[in-house]
């Protein structure tokens, strides 16, 4: 709204309404003024005249690119650059990598020791007979089916 008003194209009604707002808030009164000084210079800067052989220069230029495939329009940019300018970027390029290779390779480390669970006698023992509980049960549940089947 402040964009529209500063440019002069709201009613009269809301430029009344929005003013009163103005008037109590500097923040928004702020940046109309910015947004009328950016009108201002707009409307004050003039195009410099275009060129005489303007049209048949781009109509050259559209032609010309027909002409060319997707991958040479991409190249296009780094044609005109000479060896002398496209090497020290080269190298550059090739030594931060080298860099980073060597920054994120770790250090030597020392041998892994082994990892030993310590096994308790009671654990084993009480593994034993939850094994044995289990396999009773099992075998329980394996009768109970076959009697029901006959």
């Amino acid at each position: 709204m402040l964009v529209a008003y500063a440019a002069g194209e709201l009613d009269l009604e809301t430029a009344a309404e929005l003013e009163s707002h103005l008037a109590g808030c500097s923040a928004c009164r702020l940046l109309a003024a910015e947004q009328a000084a950016v009108w201002k210079n707009l409307e004050a800067w003039e195009a410099p005249p275009i060129a005489p052989d303007f049209d048949r220069r781009l109509y050259r230029r559209i032609r010309e690119d027909v002409h060319f495939s997707w991958w040479e329009r991409i190249l296009r940019p780094f044609r005109p650059m000479p060896l002398r300018q496209a090497l020290p970027l080269t190298v550059s390029a090739c030594l931060l990598l080298m860099a980073g290779f060597v920054i994120e390779r770790p250090g030597k480390t020392g041998p892994v020791a082994p990892h030993r669970e310590t096994v308790r006698v009671d654990q084993v023992e009480r593994t034993l007979d939850d094994l044995e509980l289990l396999g009773q049960v099992g075998m329980n549940q394996t009768e109970s089916v076959h009697s029901h089947a006959m």
